[in-house]
């Protein structure tokens, strides 16, 4: 179960925001084999004024973590960031340059879903 974490700047519409959790959720399930309902996201939003990031158009940066079991080789990790990227290009609109996409693959004794460890 992919759990995602997309940190964007406060104020966008909620169709963006929809457009924004769907192209992240096409993206890992094309590229990863992951069932979309196996796939949780949040957005957390962060005022103007808590942003510092040198080089990038602040309002349409776009940081995507995503932790998720290990066993994934870098190769399979290149394409869903491919994925990602491309699918946001479309829907909302976000250039390649403002999109950050961070993998977190922790052994699987560093996760408890549903009162459970996995095996």
């Amino acid at each position: 179960m992919p759990i995602v974490r997309i940190d964007i700047q406060s104020g966008k519409s909620t169709v963006y925001k929809r457009a924004l959790l769907h192209g992240v959720r096409e993206a890992i399930s094309g590229a990863l084999g992951v069932p979309e309902s196996r796939v949780m996201q949040r957005i957390v939003e962060s005022v103007p004024e808590d942003i510092d990031a040198p080089g990038k158009q602040a309002d349409r940066l776009t940081i995507i973590e995503i932790t998720m079991l290990p066993g994934r080789d870098a190769e399979l990790k290149r394409s869903l960031y491919s994925e990602v990227v491309a699918r946001l290009g479309v829907e909302p609109g976000i250039e390649a340059g403002d999109i950050m996409v961070v993998v977190h693959d922790p052994s699987s004794e560093c996760f408890c879903i549903g009162g459970e460890t996995p095996e």
